[in-house]
This record gives structure tokens, sequence and C-alpha cells, in this order.
């Protein structure tokens, strides 16, 4: 059956409200929390568009994301957290062509560039490592490690947005801040440099320690962490070097046996990606597996926490799977954050090793993981 209304009936006039333009709006993030984490991702499948990821690690929520160009290592940023430094590379034709090397400046608020820096299109780049740049402790200064494959530093004064310095490390390789004014290189010889900026960013002299390691029965790795102003090396076999820093000078006063005789006959060896971090209270956290002599890339299957006092042992993490990535929030109730080699972050009491959630990374993996550290 079929009805139609009749032509000679009257229209009925409905009134319809005129569409509202839609208002565009910024969400601008809150005082930032110690929780929140930062995860570098290299994205391995597609290089030259890498992430920066900023993560609410207690909602498991993602605040924002960046693009930054090709080859991610890591971030600086300023004390107060206001501001991203992001080292980045790009290509006129993407994968090739005229290259362009910048430090951006990201304000954090709305996760937007503000600014950048062009910087020596040589930044040094590869399997991700934190001491591919570094920042001075008053956060005047970040530092952008080259590699062409002579070894040398940009020096960006980030108050007054420009490039100061390229310094020559002759040798020695990446970067360890170590005060307002300097930073740490680590040298293939067994020695330390330490290099000192005058109040305008140059080269005003170069410190060098004694040997200290044997880079060729037991090196060190690059892999370090700062802890109460000292740095923390480990060695493929498992020795403890703490380094004391200042602008003043460097001493590497003191080392430790990590492992008895009876664990290195077991294989257990210091591992993965970045295997090290550390808690202001006093803690060290290592990646540890059970794979034997130059196993240092291969992932931990267990955290180790260590006392720094006496390197007592604290407690052993047995994590649901093989890590790679460690970082520790430097609050009063800190979280160890540990990434898989998969799309998962493991997140545990830092303090007692409980596991606590997890969180989602990216598919091959998380890059470099930074717990934000604002003053």
């Amino acid at each position: 059956m079929c009805f139609a209304a009749s032509l000679s009936e009257p229209v009925s006039k409905t009134s319809i409200a005129p569409l509202q333009p839609e208002t565009i709006y910024v969400q601008r993030l809150q005082q930032p929390s110690p929780h929140w984490l930062i995860l570098n991702d290299p994205n391995f499948s597609g290089n030259m568009d890498s992430k920066i990821y900023v993560i609410d690690a207690d909602r498991n929520h993602m605040l924002g994301m960046l693009s930054a160009g090709g080859w991610r290592n890591a971030v600086e940023y300023s004390p107060d957290f206001s501001t991203i430094y992001s080292p980045e590379t790009y290509y006129t034709r993407t994968t090739r062509g005229q290259r362009t090397d910048v430090l951006s400046f990201y304000d954090v608020s709305s996760l937007s560039v503000i600014d950048e820096v062009e910087i020596p299109a040589k930044r040094g780049s590869g399997a991700a490592h934190r001491a591919y740049s570094g920042r001075s402790d008053d956060g005047r200064f970040v530092y952008v490690f080259n590699m062409t494959p002579a070894m040398t530093v940009t020096v960006v004064d980030v108050r007054a947005r420009k490039v100061t310095a390229e310094i020559s490390t002759d040798g020695c390789a990446m970067i360890y801040p170590s005060g307002n004014l300097s930073f740490l290189s680590l040298c293939g010889n067994g020695r330390m440099r330490q290099t000192i900026l005058t109040t305008q960013g140059e080269l005003e002299q170069t410190r060098f320690t004694d040997v200290f390691f044997d880079p060729q029965q037991d090196p060190l790795t690059e892999k370090a962490s700062r802890l109460n102003g000292d740095w923390y090396f480990v060695s493929f076999h498992g020795a403890v070097h703490r380094v004391e820093a200042s602008d003043a000078g460097v001493n590497p006063s003191k080392r430790w046996a990590l492992l008895k005789p009876s664990e290195l006959d077991q294989g257990w060896r210091p591992g993965g990606a970045h295997f090290v971090a550390s808690h202001r209270s006093g803690l060290l956290f290592l990646g540890m597996n059970r794979d034997g002599p130059d196993s240092h890339k291969q992932p931990a299957q267990e955290i180790w926490v260590m006392n720094i006092d006496d390197m007592s042992q604290h407690k052993v993490i047995e994590p649901p799977g093989p890590v790679t990535q460690l970082a520790v929030s430097q609050d009063s109730q800190p979280l160890l954050a540990a990434a898989s080699e998969g799309p998962e972050i493991y997140l545990f009491d830092a303090l007692t090793g409980v596991q606590k959630n997890s969180l989602t990374a990216p598919i091959l993996g998380a890059g470099i993981l930074q717990f934000v550290d604002a003053r």
C-alpha cells in the first residue's frame, strides 16, 4: 500500500537553527607530573619520521605526540619543563637531498614548535643512545654530539638561541653533563675527557683523567646514569665505576665488582639498549642477563637494584619478559619503567619492585625513556 501527500495540502514550515561554526582550540597541558614519561620512538619501520610521545604513566594516557625528523635519540628540556629541546635531522627529499640539522624548541603546554636553531649538519645518530645529547645543569646550554667520523660537540645557547661553538673531542665520544659549564666524554684509551666552557659557551680548556679502565680487557659501555651529581658507568664484565664530576674537576673515584666470580661463571652480565638507571635515594638499577661474554646489547632477564653506598643488592626485579630500556622517576614514590622488546612497557614500584601495570609502546619497541624531572 502506498500513501502520498496531496499537492494541495499546505507545507509545514519547520524552523531549523543555522549550523554553528566549530570552535578550534588547542588543548593545553597542565602542571607536569614526575610520572610523565617521554618515550622517544626511533620509528624503526620509517626512521625518517621518528616520534616523541609524552605519556602520563599513572593513567596510561598519551598526552601528545611530536614528529621529530629522522633517527630519534633523546630530548633535552628546560629545568621547569616548559620547553623541550629536540636535536633533529631533515632532508629536502625525505631520504636524500640537502640535509639540515636543527635543535627544535617545543612549547610543552601546547606541544607546538616555537623556534629552531640550525646546527652543523653532522649530528651523531644510529642505535638510540641517551648520551648523544646533554644539557647544562642551569639549563642554558644544550650539547649535541657529532660524528663524521671526526668527533665534535655543538654547543647551543638556548636562551640566546644560537650556536656558540663546535668543539673537537678528539676520539672521545658522547656527552655527560658535569655542571653549568662543562661536560664529559668517554675516551677509547681508558680515560675521561672534560670540556670546560667560558660563560659565552666557547671552549676554555680541556682536562683528562688518568687511565681508569682497560678498554681491551673490560671496556666501559657508553650507557651511564647520573646520580646526585656523579656518573655511574658499567663495564662489559659488570664493574661499576663512579665518576665524580663538577665544573671544578673530574675524578673516577671508586670501582665495584658487581658480579661474584660464580655469577660470572653462570653467565651473568649487564645488558640492554639502555640498561642502567638510578634514583636520588641512592639506588642503582641494572638490567642483567645470563648470556655470557659480550652480551651487553642483549635484553635483560632481571633488574638488579643496588645500594650505591656499598653496592649491596637491595632487590631483584623479574619482569614478565626481557627488557631493553630502563628509566626511574625522581619523586618520593618512584616508578621504574622497563621497555620490552615489543609494544609494552612494564611499570614497577621502584622501591618495592611490585609491578603496577603496563603502558603501550611502539610495535617494534621503545627508544630512550625519560621521566620528567621538573624543578
